[in-house]
């Protein structure tokens, strides 16, 4: 009834707006979008009420039935162009009729209702709305009795924190998992993978070492370690791992490749030089590792040594490509510097 008091107040799952708009239509499609895509967000169940003002008054919104068309119309459409697109069983659209004192509708005033149904789905992307195609849309999410816009700063925390959320829910049915089958090899390397995204460096070494008490000879359990270890930033921890990799088996390209770009990455180039050096004593044609030594000596400051690997690559390799792009950087150097030693 126009003029009474909603039962229900404004909060987490409920939310009023007061439509003055000469433009009705556009206004509601707009605060539709801009809600359902607060609440999915917020992945709670919510309501949103177009016709009542702040302090809970019923007020209605005068809709003819072209309006009303326009609306079930122009809100699909409309959500169809967010970011991903929010399909229409994620909402429902009542209109819902306003009655005078004397409790007769009132013809053409309307309380539009959009119930948004909460998603089952443990999603860590947030929804953006449609916006347009140079500035991309933006992120809302419904706390409280507010729809906050989120800033990019703002939405990158939320994903993390939904990220992590995610992760630790995997976790734990991963070490459920493990307590009736510890030795599931399938089930340790996913457990190793969810311990390196969560920056859990701790679980991530108790799996790896329980991985490779299982396969003590498994070069690829040690050099994933690694690997995983670099990711998190412990470059020392992970040459270490490689060097006990490469106890195992002194073979494996991969293992000596990744040995080779870490000491790089440290800085230690007087050592990547000398451990390039002995593999090319025992693979004199791999133009590979010519080519890395050509790019310690440019790091060296040795130009001259530089173009000759990189030339000596390039001859029995005519046509690789990262040859002819570290050439090309040498000679950049170069010319840079005005230095050709």
């Amino acid at each position: 009834m126009q003029g009474q008091t909603f039962p229900q107040e404004e909060g987490d799952s409920v939310e009023f707006k007061e439509i003055k708009s000469q433009r009705p239509v556009n206004t509601i499609v707009n605060h539709a979008e801009q809600y359902v895509v607060g609440f999915l967000n917020a992945q709670i169940e919510g309501y949103l009420y177009l016709g009542i003002d702040d302090s809970g008054i019923i007020q209605g919104v005068t809709l003819n039935r072209n309006d009303r068309d326009e609306i079930g119309k122009n809100i699909p459409n409309k959500l169809r162009m967010t970011d991903p697109p929010i399909s229409p069983y994620h909402y429902i659209v009542t209109f819902h009729d306003v009655l005078n004192v004397e409790r007769k509708v009132i013809e053409d005033l309307y309380v539009l209702q959009i119930h948004v149904i909460k998603t089952e789905e443990d999603k860590i992307y947030l929804y953006k709305t449609s916006g347009d195609k140079t500035s991309g849309g933006s992120v809302y999410l419904k706390k409280g009795s507010t729809c906050m816009k989120l800033n990019s700063e703002e939405t990158a925390k939320e994903i993390e924190r939904r990220t992590q959320v995610h992760l630790r829910k995997e976790a734990d049915e991963l070490d459920k998992k493990l307590e009736k089958t510890p030795n599931d090899r399938r089930i340790l390397k996913s457990r190793a993978k969810v311990a390196k995204y969560m920056g859990d460096v701790d679980t991530m070494e108790r799996v790896y070492l329980k991985l490779l008490e299982l396969d003590p000879k498994s070069s690829a359990f040690r050099l994933n370690y690694a690997i995983d270890r670099k990711s998190l930033g412990d470059l020392e921890g992970a040459l270490s791992i490689l060097n006990d990799a490469i106890k195992s088996n002194i073979k494996d390209v991969s293992i000596l490749n990744n040995k080779g770009l870490m000491l790089q990455e440290l800085d230690r180039w007087d050592e990547a030089l000398l451990f390039y050096e002995n593999l090319l004593k025992r693979q004199p044609d791999d133009y590979t590792i010519l080519t890395k030594i050509g790019v310690v000596f440019r790091h060296q400051g040795k130009y001259s040594e530089s173009i000759k690997f990189l030339n000596c690559a390039l001859g029995k390799s005519p046509n690789y490509r990262l040859a002819k792009y570290e050439k090309k950087k040498t000679y950049q150097e170069i010319f840079k510097r005005g230095n050709t030693n």
